[in-house]
């Protein structure tokens, strides 16, 4: 990749979701939380199209942002297609809450970042469910960009950060 290529960001409607849902459990009585929340998704936005396999940068919060190479969910990984996890410092929140996580998916033939799941370490230990991490993946990976997604994914939102399907995978955070 040369230093011209930028990468297309764009938002999955779980991502948005998620990231709501985050918003509402984490900042609904903290403005200035959810500001910063919301200028370091920005910048995570802006250094991703910028080179969406970045190793590390500092937030503008504190601490450092670090994305990771993420193991697919067994059957769900495709030729030309990356997953990542990104690690960061959510603004304002303690204990495992300012663990920020956000999983993004790497479409290295449309140079397009596609951002899946947004949630903190107290959501999930590891990572969302595998069989739900899954079926998000295929979806977004099959389906065209503009096409409505389907909310079938909601039950694992839900969930308390248990983990199922590959234990190998258990051993990741």
């Amino acid at each position: 990749m040369n230093e011209s290529e930028t990468f297309n960001v764009r938002l999955s409607d779980h991502f948005e979701r998620t990231q709501q849902k985050l918003i509402d459990s984490r900042y609904r009585k903290n403005r200035g939380g959810r500001k910063r929340f919301e200028e370091v998704i920005q910048q995570i936005n802006k250094s991703l199209s910028e080179n969406p396999r970045l190793p590390q940068f500092r937030s503008l919060w504190g601490g450092f942002v670090r994305a990771d190479p993420e193991p697919y969910p067994k059957g769900s990984s495709r030729e030309g297609y990356e997953l990542w996890k990104l690690k960061f410092k959510m603004p304002q929140l303690g204990g495992a809450a300012e663990q920020g996580r956000l999983i993004y998916l790497l479409d290295v033939t449309q140079q397009e970042v596609i951002l899946v799941w947004i949630y903190t370490h107290a959501e999930f230990e590891k990572r969302p469910p595998e069989r739900d991490l899954k079926r998000l993946l295929l979806e977004l990976i099959e389906s065209p960009p503009g096409l409505p997604q389907s909310n079938a994914v909601e039950s694992g939102e839900e969930e308390t950060g248990t983990e199922e399907g590959n234990p190998e995978d258990s051993s990741r955070d």
